[in-house]
C-alpha cells in the first residue's frame, strides 16, 4: 500500500474522503445553526466573557487574537473529567496519551515526544497553577480546577522551556474571601469508588485557606489468573485497575489591597496497576484451548497469565509553591512564582504477555527527580500599550534507573538461539565441504550458490540440475539441511534437544545421561566453547538484571519581552522576544548482571556493562512572535501571527551514543491566520490554518539493531511540514441549550532517517507526503428547569480518525489484529439533578456507551522478533455509574 497519498487515484480518494468528512461536520453544524437561528431567539448573548491566560494577561478569549482553547470548570464536571486524556477532546487539535500515567504526553497538532528518557524535553510544555510540570509530573488529578487552557503552535516567548508546539495551562481555584465546600462521590462500574471535596474559609481576618482531595479508586477490567511463586505475599493487579489519590490546601494573604501571598502544597500518591500487556502469542494465556489454536491472538480477552514480578505503577509527588502579586500604580504589576516539586515514581511493567518461564521480561522505569522553578514577570497595562516581561530559572536534577529483568529461564532461551546459529554454521561448512568432495565448486568456479543449484537439482531429480542455478542458494540448501539434521532446540534445557547437539559437537551423550547427570554436560560445554552463560537447569526461576542508571543535572535561564500596541479602538499589533539557555550534564551507567555472583565468569547477554561516564553540552536560541488582530466589530475579529518555538537538545538515556552525538534542538517555525466571531447571535466561531515547519523532531521508536539483542526505545530524526485547519463552534439553540463542535484536519509531509524497526528491520530514510488525519467531537448540553430544581443533560460525541497506518516500520503482523486499525468513535452522557437551593446534586453517567472496544497507543513489540511475544493495550469498554454532591 503506497504512503504517498497526494499521487495517484487512491490517495485522492482517500484525502477528499478525509476533507469531506472535517468540510461535512462544519456545514452540517452551520446549516442547522441557521435553520434554528429563525426558529429561537436566544434569550442571552453567547459571548459572555471567557477567561483566559494565554497571553500571561487576564483577557476575554474571544479578543485573543492567538489560537486557544479553554475547558470550563463547567464542562470538567460535566464531562466527568479528572485527567487530561478526559478533556483533550474538547480541544481540537490536542491530545494527552492514555497510556501510562507516569510516561504519558501531550500531542498538539499530531505531534509528541519522547517520554520515558530523563535526558528529554516534551515539545510541548505543561504548566499547572504557573510552574512547569516535567514528564514524570504532568498527569495530575483534577481536583478542584478553575479550568485548562491549551495554546497551539510555538509559545516560547511567553512560556519558554520547550513550549514548541504549544502549551497546557491548568490552572486551579485560588483561596478566596467567601465561605463554601462541597463533598462528591461518584461510583459506577468495576467498582468505582471516587470520592472528592473542597473547603474555603476565612483563617482570620486577610487570610483565606481552600483545602481540597480526590481519590480515585476502580477494579481492573481483564482478571489475571497468574499466580507465579515469587509474587506470594504481593499484590496481582488485574489488568486496568486504578488507584490514585490526590490533595492540595493554599493559603492566601491579602497583605493589601495591592498585595498579596500565597502558598501551596500539592500531595500526590499513584500506585496502581502496570501498563496493561494482553499478549498475542502462541505462548499467552489461551481461554479456548479446545479450539486447536494455541494461545491467544484475541486482544480483549476475559483473562490473562502475565506473571509480573511486582508490578506497579507508583509516584509520590510533592510540591511547595510560593506566589506574590504586587501592583505598584494603575499601569505597572509584578508577579513572583517560585517552586519546588519532587517525585518518586516506579513504572515495572510486563513486556511479553505471556506466564512462560522461558520467555519472562519485565522493564521497570524508576526516577527520582526534582525541579525548583522561579518565574518573576512584569506587567504594564496603558491606554495603547500592553507589556509582559521577565526573567525565568529552573534547576532540575533527575536519577533514573531503566531496568530490564529477565529469568535465567530466558537467558538459557537467548543462549539457545545464539547456539542454533553455531550448530547451523556447522552444519553449513558440512554442505560446502560435499560440495567440494562432490567436485561441484570445481565445476562451477567456486560459485556456491551455483553448485548448490546444482545439487539440490540433482536431489530432485530434475533432467537439467543447471535449470535451478538462479532459484535456489547456498543458503537455501543450508538451511533444509539444518531442518533435516533434527539440530534445532528450542531450548538447551531439553535433554533430548541437547542429547543431540551435543553429538553434533562430537560429544557422546545420550537424553538419559544428560537429564542424570544434571548440570554437568553444560559445565563441559561451557569450558568447551569458553562460554558461561551455558549452564545448566538447576540454575532455574532466578533473575537476571541489566540495568541502565542515569543523572542529570539541568539548569535554564530565560529573559522575555512581549509588546501589545494598540493602534485604533480595532487593530492591534503584538510582538516579542526571549533569550533561552539550557545547560545539561547528563551520565550513563550500564550494570553488570547481579547473576554473575552465582556463576562467576559471567557478562551482560543483553547489553554490555559500561562502567559510570558522562557528557555535559549547552544550547540557547533567541524566539519570538509578531502578530496582529483586527476587531471587525464586537462580534467578529481576524488575526494572523507568525512564531518561533525551540525545545533544547539533550540526551537519550537507552543510548550511550548520544554523549558524543547529543540531540539538537527542535525548531518550530508557525505562520497562523484566524477567525473569532458570534454569527447570528449565537454562534461562537474559532477556525484556525496553520502553516507549520518542525525541524529535527524526536520521535521515539522500538529499535533492534544488529548486535543488540534486545528491542529498546531509540530516539530518531524527522522533519515535518503540517498544514491543518481547527474548527470550533458553539451555538446556544435556545436559552439553556447549547450544541458544540470542534474539528480539525491535519496534512504532513514527513522526512524520516532510516532506523531498525523492533524486529531488527532496517527501515530505509524516505519521504512520505499527503500523510493526513481528521478528528472531531460534537457536544450537546441542556439545562432543564422541572420547577423542582435544574436538570442539565450532556453528551458528547468523539470521532477519532486511526493513523497507524501512516507509522513507519511498523511489522508486518499488525495487519492480523483486530480492531488495530479502527477509527475511534465514543459516545458519552451526563444527565443530573441539582436542587433549588444547589445544595445538593444527584446525576447519573455513562462512558463509551457504544461499548467499542480499541487497541490504545503501539504495538508492545519489544520482545516480538527475540522471544515472539508482541501485546497490546486495550481501552476499558463501556462504563456507568452514579454521582452524589453536597455543596454548603
Amino acid at each position: 500500500m503506497s504512503l504517498t497519498l497526494n499521487s495517484g487515484k487512491s490517495g485522492a480518494r482517500f484525502r477528499k474522503k478525509l476533507i469531506a468528512q472535517t468540510v461535512a461536520t462544519s456545514l452540517a453544524a452551520a446549516s442547522f445553526t441557521a435553520f434554528a437561528a429563525e426558529q429561537n431567539e436566544p434569550e442571552e448573548d453567547i459571548n459572555d466573557v471567557i477567561v483566559v491566560t494565554a497571553q500571561k494577561r487576564v483577557q476575554n478569549v474571544m479578543k485573543v487574537p492567538v489560537t486557544v482553547g479553554s475547558v470550563s470548570s463547567d464542562t470538567i464536571e460535566e464531562s466527568g473529567s479528572i485527567l487530561l486524556k478526559d478533556i483533550d477532546k474538547f480541544i481540537p487539535g490536542f491530545d494527552f496519551s492514555e497510556g501510562s500515567m507516569t510516561q504519558a504526553g501531550v500531542t498538539i497538532r499530531g505531534i509528541s515526544s519522547p517520554n520515558i528518557s530523563v535526558g528529554q524535553d516534551p515539545s510541548s510544555a505543561t504548566f499547572f497553577d504557573d510552574v512547569y510540570m516535567p514528564r514524570a509530573a504532568q498527569n495530575v488529578l483534577f481536583s478542584d480546577m478553575q479550568r485548562i487552557e491549551v495554546l497551539k503552535g510555538p509559545q516560547g516567548t511567553l512560556f519558554g522551556k520547550n513550549a514548541a508546539m504549544g502549551v497546557v495551562n491548568m490552572i486551579p481555584n485560588a483561596p478566596q474571601e467567601d465561605f463554601e465546600g462541597f463533598v462528591k462521590g461518584t461510583f459506577g462500574t468495576d467498582n468505582l469508588v471516587r470520592i472528592e471535596g473542597m473547603i474555603n474559609f476565612e483563617l482570620v481576618e486577610d487570610v483565606y485557606v481552600r483545602a481540597n482531595f480526590l481519590t480515585n479508586e476502580q477494579d481492573g477490567f481483564i482478571e489475571n489468573v497468574a499466580r507465579p511463586e515469587w509474587n506470594e505475599g504481593t499484590k496481582i493487579w488485574d489488568i486496568g485497575a486504578e488507584n490514585h489519590d490526590a490533595a492540595r490546601v493554599a493559603i492566601k494573604w491579602q497583605v493589601s489591597d495591592r498585595t498579596d501571598v500565597t502558598f501551596s502544597y500539592d500531595w500526590d500518591d499513584l500506585d496502581q496497576a502496570p501498563p496493561m500487556a494482553i499478549g498475542l502469542s502462541p505462548y499467552a494465556y489461551d481461554e479456548n484451548p479446545g479450539d486447536g489454536v494455541p494461545g491467544n491472538f484475541n486482544p480483549f480477552p476475559d483473562k490473562v497469565e502475565n506473571d509480573l514480578r511486582n508490578g506497579q505503577e507508583g509516584r509520590d509527588m510533592t510540591a511547595y509553591t510560593l506566589k506574590v502579586n504586587h501592583e505598584f500604580d494603575q499601569y505597572w504589576s509584578m508577579k513572583l512564582v517560585s517552586s519546588y516539586r519532587e517525585w518518586q515514581t516506579v513504572n515495572r511493567g510486563e513486556e511479553d504477555g505471556t506466564a512462560d518461564i522461558t520467555r519472562y521480561l519485565d522493564t521497570s522505569n524508576n526516577e527520582d527527580s526534582n525541579i525548583f522553578y522561579n518565574e518573576l514577570q512584569f506587567n504594564y497595562t496603558g491606554d495603547k500599550l500592553s507589556y509582559v516581561g521577565g526573567f525565568t530559572y529552573s534547576k532540575e536534577d533527575v536519577w533514573q534507573e531503566s531496568e530490564i529483568n529477565v529469568t535465567t529461564d530466558t537467558v538459557a532461551r537467548l543462549v539457545t538461539q545464539d547456539l542454533n546459529g553455531q550448530v547451523k554454521q556447522v552444519v553449513g561448512g558440512q554442505v560446502l565441504s560435499g560440495l567440494e568432495q562432490a567436485g561441484l565448486l570445481a565445476m562451477t568456479g567456486g560459485d556456491v550458490d551455483a553448485a548448490a543449484a546444482i545439487y539440490a537439482c540433482n536431489l530432485q531429480g530434475a533432467p537439467d540440475p543447471t535449470a535451478c542455478i538462479g532459484q535456489i542458494s547456498f543458503s537455501d540448501v543450508v538451511d533444509q539441511a539444518y531442518a533435516d539434521s533434527g539440530l534445532e532446540m528450542d531450548h538447551l534445557w531439553n535433554a533430548d534437544e541437547w542429547a543431540n547437539v551435543l553429538s553434533a559437537f562430537g560429544m557422546d551423550a545420550s537424553a538419559g545421561f544428560v537429564a542424570a547427570t544434571g548440570d554437568l554436560t553444560y559445565d563441559l560445554a561451557a569450558q568447551m566453547f569458553g562460554e558461561p552463560r551455558i549452564f545448566g537447569p538447576s540454575f532455574g526461576g532466578m533473575f537476571w538484571s541489566e540495568n541502565f542508571v542515569n543523572t542529570g543535572e539541568f539548569t535554564s535561564y530565560g529573559v522575555y519581552s512581549d509588546f501589545d500596541y494598540q493602534f485604533t479602538d480595532k487593530w492591534n499589533a503584538f510582538f516579542g522576544l526571549r533569550y533561552t539557555r539550557d545547560d545539561k550534564k547528563f551520565t550513563w551507567e550500564i550494570t553488570e548482571t547481579e547473576f554473575a555472583q552465582e556463576r562467576p565468569g559471567v557478562t551482560n547477554i543483553l547489553f554490555p556493562a559500561v562502567p559510570m561516564f558522562g557528557a555535559e553540552d549547552s544550547w540557547n536560541e533567541l524566539t519570538g512572535r509578531i502578530g496582529t488582530g483586527y476587531q471587525i466589530n464586537d462580534d467578529h475579529m481576524v488575526f494572523a501571527s507568525y512564531a518561533t518555538g525551540y525545545k533544547a537538545g539533550g540526551y537519550d538515556s537507552l543510548n550511550i551514543s548520544s554523549a558524543a552525538q547529543p540531540f539538537e534542538p527542535e525548531e518550530v517555525n508557525n505562520l497562523e491566520i484566524g477567525y473569532k466571531g458570534v454569527l447570528a447571535d449565537s454562534l461562537r466561531t474559532t477556525l484556525a490554518f496553520y502553516h507549520t515547519i518542525l525541524d529535527g523532531r524526536q520521535r521515539s521508536v522500538e529499535s533492534k539493531p544488529p548486535g543488540q539483542n534486545q528491542a529498546l526505545p531509540t530516539v530518531v530524526n524527522e522533519d515535518l511540514e503540517l498544514n491543518g485547519v481547527e474548527i470550533t463552534l458553539e451555538w446556544e439553540i435556545v436559552d439553556g441549550m447549547v450544541f458544540g463542535a470542534v474539528t480539525d484536519y491535519r496534512e504532513t509531509d514527513q522526512d524520516s532517517e532510516a532506523f531498525y524497526n523492533a524486529v531488527g528491520e532496517l527501515i530505509p530514510a524516505m519521504t512520505i507526503s499527503g500523510e493526513s488525519s481528521v478528528n472531531y467531537t460534537l457536544t450537546y448540553d441542556w439545562m432543564m428547569d422541572i420547577g423542582l430544581g435544574d436538570t442539565r443533560l450532556h453528551i458528547d460525541y468523539v470521532f477519532a480518525e486511526n493513523t497507524r497506518v501512516f507509522e513507519v516500520g511498523q511489522p508486518a503482523f499488525v495487519e492480523d489484529i483486530p480492531n488495530y486499525f479502527d477509527d475511534r468513535k465514543d459516545l458519552n452522557a451526563r444527565i443530573s439533578w441539582a436542587s433549588e437551593d444547589e445544595d445538593w446534586e444527584l446525576a447519573i453517567w455513562g462512558k463509551n456507551l457504544l461499548d467499542n472496544r480499541y487497541v490504545e497507543g503501539s504495538l508492545g513489540g519489544r520482545t516480538a522478533d527475540v522471544l515472539g511475544t508482541p501485546y497490546v493495550t486495550v481501552n476499558r469498554g463501556l462504563e456507568a455509574g452514579v454521582e452524589v454532591k453536597y455543596g454548603f
